[in-house]
């Protein structure tokens, strides 16, 4: 791991000092003359805005109006010409007999620049029948944090990104492609980096070349068994021959906490607590004097009034990023090199003292090389490879332990130092939140990885097009747990004589510990046939695949597949594909681990047809469909689910054998294996649209999808009488459909540069067939209802509310409600659904209440006027609920201020929430329709606004260019919820999690 970082280190310091000698040898050895010229289309028509370039250097400019240009060169300088919808030339400078240069118009979606990534292999996007959507990497926004998958939302279409993790280093997401169209776990999409499974979060944004998102069969099923889910393709950056340059970035800023359920005064919480023990029939354990002394703040040591979130939770924590990268290279070795550091501090406060640092603190160093080099005309190779160190800090106790003390302390549990100094504390109550912090100590994770890819391609000459290929993988990485421990006494004031709890302890050493330590090998091998017979062109690729993951704690991960495909096109305008693979997992039993998975498609670009070209002349419309099979083996459950498990317990078991005196007790492992587990199986159908007009400046794509996903894992119905469960059956089916658009625009006018994207995807899912428990009613069926449910309390089966209870006569005449021991004025009333008058759980009744949106949609603008940007994206989603019980009842006794709006005699008007009570709660904490809310929203994901810095002072000072730009991160967020909760994270904040955050910072980006 060293040597390897050692090895990445000096190739990046390498190739920037390559890039300074050559500038520096051109510079000092070659005559620079400058050289004007012109730039046309094939009818004559001057071209602006070609970009002009000399390979190799970092001299370049940019067509005027009339197509004209001038720029310094030499005699041996190559000239590169460019233009988006125009293919790239080369022409060297000393050999140019003419001085106008004619640049070719492409076709539309042939573009030099409009290359899509398929599994192994890239097509242009008018080559593509699959339902794919890509994003360039430069089109993500510079934003300082530690999980990049967060900055993808709201930006492709069929690919929904939730945030679920705000603490600094840990900002975890989810992902889904078009919904999800199975109800058991293993549900997420498989993110691939350069072609193998890897941890995106770990990436630095600008490592990333391009995201590509694969959703129909045809694109999916060369994965076989690890398809259905979806895929999403990272591809990162590669060196270029057109040119070289030195980046560097840095930024600074802040992560701000957002959206808290506000805690009470102890005056607040002690009324209420008093309400509360009344409502039960108990008595007020508070009297006047002390609920004066807690209002009037007149004895803070016996009467204390602490608010542990203000007091030891900061509004905001910095951050910092820099970066530095190189690219270049010539026709023959290219490069990319990046060298970043990320720091992320937490928001917990006082922590430092003078022995150490308990709040929380990331640090994440990433070095990557990619290396291209064409051996010969018919040999290359490519190294690729990574190295990243993660260092994390966090209290001892954790920080969700922490965060539990500070959210669920009454307010009056303690002073926090008494009169001596000394931590205060109670029997009850031995947690102190400013000890924690200053006298327990700490833990560091420091995490390493290092993922190396080495590809080499031959062409073999014998068949022009035919060439092998084979890509092999090294990823190792490993945790290191160290750190101080530390304890403290508490002391009980109140009585007599002081009280103590807790034992001292002198700081020391934690046992260190090396942890999650793995490797993983893969290799991916096989031959790619491309070539053009005039008319006819044909694409084929064939892979043989084998991956081991290795873990010294347990059975390897062993997967292995053949993959192939064929794709044909006549006239470059009508395409066929086939695509199939033979793939299998371990996890299943032997003779029936394998499965073949095929697909088809076809495309039709209906807009070069000759009886539609004068119509359509210069738009573009093409027609695309495709039918396949997947699997996913992913099914959760126990590993090796096939196999049935015994143990030898002292004193029972079944008996085996014919003799008393030779019988070995043994009893099976619950569950029992299933000898005829499988994958579930997914069949697709896609048909989709691909338009472009407006003269190249509008795209747009939709795609209708229609899902059957059988072999879903469901419970077996066999008779209890066997007294162990029994492993899943695939016995469910589901299905899903819908339907998604994305649409772009860009367009040069004048000295404005605008673009405008925007994208929805529409995605319903529904339950056919699943195991229930026999003799249910028809309306607590899962069956017809969607795969989802409500998540905290994951149900779809809800009690049917009807307000609160106003008068005890209301109560006399309603049916007899059975879910608490007492119901008085102030509890929820429900329907009584099956009209036997009484309520119970037979009149709760299943729903469509779910928290995965049934659509999603994103959109964004970019603005360029000279040297002025902004750009912006929104997320939304819709259709989406949440549960607000638990957050209702969060904090002390379940108290909080939402309390304060609770049902009394006195505000039974105007009460959001049930009569408050101590114990016997049950009524009012049933899983009903009265605490379920919208979990719509819309939110303003970045906002990015950029100055350049004029050219006439970055040649004064021999650099590219260079721009000053400011970033915000979750800035806006529109919702439809009654509370100041944020509808995508609502338990964030509450119980032991990290709050919502919002992310400011500023940044300097120089090229060189």
């Amino acid at each position: 791991m060293r040597c390897l970082k050692f090895f990445i280190l000096a190739t990046l310091i390498l190739a920037i000092s390559t890039n300074a000698i050559v500038a520096q040898e051109r510079n000092e050895k070659v005559i620079i003359n400058l050289l004007s010229g012109k730039v046309t289309d094939r009818n004559n028509k001057p071209l602006a805005g070609v970009t002009v370039e000399v390979q190799e250097g970092n001299r370049r400019t940019v067509t005027k109006a009339d197509g004209t240009f001038t720029i310094n060169t030499a005699a041996t300088d190559v000239l590169i010409f460019t233009k988006k919808g125009f293919t790239a030339i080369q022409k060297e400078a000393g050999r140019l007999s003419q001085l106008t240069i004619q640049l070719e118009q492409t076709k539309i979606g042939g573009g030099d620049d409009e290359d899509i990534a398929i599994p192994f292999g890239t097509r242009k996007k008018r080559e593509i029948n699959y339902a794919i959507s890509k994003l360039d990497g430069n089109q993500l926004p510079q934003v300082p944090t530690s999980n990049v998958v967060n900055l993808l939302a709201g930006r492709i279409s069929g690919l929904y990104v939730q945030q679920v993790n705000t603490t600094a280093g840990s900002e975890s997401a989810t992902l889904q492609i078009r919904g999800r169209s199975t109800y058991n776990s293993g549900n997420n999409p498989r993110v691939l980096i350069d072609g193998i499974v890897r941890d995106a979060s770990e990436l630095d944004v600008s490592e990333i070349e391009s995201v590509t998102v694969l959703k129909d069969a045809a694109a999916l099923t060369w994965y076989g068994l690890n398809a259905a889910n979806g895929i999403v393709l990272i591809n990162t950056k590669k060196g270029s021959s057109k040119k070289l340059t030195l980046n560097y970035t840095s930024q600074i800023g802040s992560q701000q906490r957002q959206s808290m359920i506000q805690p009470l005064s102890s005056f607040d919480y002690a009324t209420l607590y008093n309400e509360a023990l009344t409502n039960v029939g108990q008595t007020g354990i508070y009297n006047q004097a002390a609920l004066g002394a807690y209002k009037g703040n007149t004895d803070p040591y016996l009467f204390p009034n602490n608010n542990y979130i203000e007091n030891y939770l900061k509004k905001s924590g910095p951050v910092q990023r820099h970066v530095i990268s190189a690219d270049g290279g010539s026709n023959t070795f290219r490069y990319f090199t990046l060298l970043s550091y990320l720091k992320q501090d937490g928001m917990f406060t006082p922590a430092e003292t003078s022995d150490f640092n308990s709040n929380i603190k990331f640090q994440r160093i990433n070095l990557r090389v990619n290396l291209d080099f064409d051996v010969n005309k018919s040999l290359n190779i490519k190294l690729f490879a990574a190295a990243r160190t993660g260092s994390g800090r966090e209290p001892l106790d954790g920080a969700p332990g922490l965060l539990n003390d500070l959210y669920n302390l009454p307010p009056n549990a303690f002073p926090i130092l008494n009169k001596d100094g000394s931590y205060g504390g109670t029997s009850v109550y031995q947690n102190n939140p400013l000890a924690r912090l200053q006298a327990r100590g700490y833990t560091r994770s420091l995490d390493r990885a290092m993922l190396v890819n080495v590809m080499a391609k031959q062409q073999i000459g014998i068949i022009p097009g035919l060439s092998a290929n084979v890509l092999v993988s090294y990823d190792a990485r490993g945790n290191y747990i160290s750190g101080l421990s530390k304890n403290y006494e508490v002391f009980d004031m109140t009585g007599t004589t002081p009280a103590k709890f807790r034992t001292a302890a002198p700081l020391n050493y934690i046992s260190a510990s090396f942890n999650g330590n793995n490797r993983k090998n893969e290799i991916w091998a096989g031959l790619d046939y491309d070539k053009a017979f005039g008319d006819h062109k044909i694409n084929a690729s064939t892979r043989v695949q084998r991956s081991v993951d290795f873990a010294a704690d347990r059975l390897d991960f062993r997967g292995q597949q053949v993959a192939g495909r064929i794709d044909y096109s006549f006239m470059d305008r009508y395409f066929v594909g086939v695509v199939g693979s033979y793939s299998g997992s371990e996890n299943f039993p032997p003779g029936k681990r394998y499965g073949f998975f095929p697909a088809v498609s076809a495309g039709w670009i209906l807009s070069e047809e000759s009886f539609l070209q004068d119509i359509l002349k210069d738009n573009y419309i093409k027609l695309r469909a495709s039918y396949g099979s997947m699997g996913n083996g992913d099914i959760g459950g126990a590993r090796l689910p096939y196999r049935s498990l015994y143990r030898a317990p002292a004193g029972f078991g079944y008996s085996f054998g014919t003799s008393f005196a030779a019988t070995v007790s043994a009893d099976e492992n619950s569950p029992t294996g299933n000898p005829n587990i499988t994958w579930e199986k997914l069949k697709r159908f896609n048909f989709g649209t691909d338009f472009t007009f407006l003269k190249r400046a509008l795209n747009l794509s939709l795609d209708y999808f229609n899902d059957e996903r059988s072999g879903i894992l469901t419970t077996p119905i066999i008779p209890s009488i066997l007294g162990i469960a029994v492993t899943g059956v695939n016995e469910g089916v589901a299905t899903s459909k819908g339907f998604e658009g994305a649409l772009n625009f860009d367009k040069e006018i004048g000295d404005l540069t605008l673009g405008i994207n925007a994208n929805c995807t529409y995605a319903k899912n529904n339950v056919v067939s699943l195991n229930e428990d026999p003799g249910i009613p028809s309306y607590q069926s899962t069956i017809g209802y969607n795969t989802g449910t409500v998540s905290v309390v994951n149900t779809k089966r809800f009690f049917i509310s009807q307000g609160l209870f106003q008068t005890q006569a209301e109560i006399d005449a309603a049916p007899r409600q059975t879910l608490a021991g007492k119901v008085v004025p102030g509890d929820i009333r429900y329907a009584d659904v099956n009209a036997d008058g009484v309520i119970n759980n037979l009149d709760a009744v299943n729903t469509n209440y779910t928290d995965i949106p049934t659509s999603y949609y994103g959109f964004g603008m970019y603005f360029m006027y000279k040297i002025f940007t902004l750009s912006g994206q929104f997320q939304g989603t819709s259709g989406r609920t949440i549960q607000i019980r638990t957050l209702v009842n969060a904090g002390p006794s379940n108290l909080n201020a939402l309390s304060l709006e609770r049902w009394t005699p006195t505000t039974a008007a105007t009460a959001k929430y049930p009569r408050l009570a101590i114990s016997d709660r049950g009524n009012n904490d049933a899983n009903s329709d009265f605490w379920l809310r919208s979990g719509d929203f819309l939110k303003l994901r970045t906002l990015e606004f950029g100055i350049a810095v004029p050219e006439k002072f970055t040649n004064k000072i021999k650099i590219q260019g260079a721009r000053i730009f400011a970033t915000g991160y979750n800035i806006v967020n529109l919702k439809k919820l009654d509370i100041d909760i944020d509808p995508e994270m609502p338990y964030a904040g509450y119980g032991s999690a990290f709050p919502y955050t919002k992310m400011f910072s500023v940044g300097l980006n120089v090229q060189f």
